[in-house]
């Protein structure tokens, strides 16, 4: 089937890049975007369909949950990872979508990030 493909979606342009370099040592095919528009364009268009997306929850224009939830109205089979710098207990679209949106806080480390890729990765077989 080939590597799983990520979409990376954080206006900080330099935590961006460290996360895309990190994620392709790992072996995933993974492209990032800096703006959620943008993000939502190459989710629409991308084929074959990325299976996960990493999203910054607070960036300008539409919101890591927005993003997401628009993202699953055109595809119920991708599963999402919110990241956040401040304190938040959770989302609501983590709840709502229990087992297909997962939540990571700023800073996390890299491992937790392969963790929760890997267990998203898991659930959607």
């Amino acid at each position: 089937m080939g590597a799983t493909r990520i979409l990376l979606v954080d206006d900080e342009i330099a935590l961006t890049g460290l996360i895309e370099k990190y994620l392709l040592r790992m072996g995933f095919d993974v492209h990032s975007v800096t703006d959620s528009r943008t993000a939502l364009e190459r989710f629409q268009e991308a084929q074959p369909p990325f299976q996960i997306v990493i999203a910054d929850l607070s960036m300008p224009d539409l919101s890591g949950e927005d993003l997401l939830r628009e993202m699953f109205r055109t595809n119920a089979a991708v599963r999402g990872i919110l990241c956040s710098g401040y304190a938040v207990a959770g989302t609501a679209l983590a709840r709502d979508y229990r087992g297909r949106v997962d939540f990571l806080q700023k800073p996390f480390l890299p491992k937790m990030l392969a963790d929760t890729v890997q267990r998203l990765v898991g659930s959607n077989t």
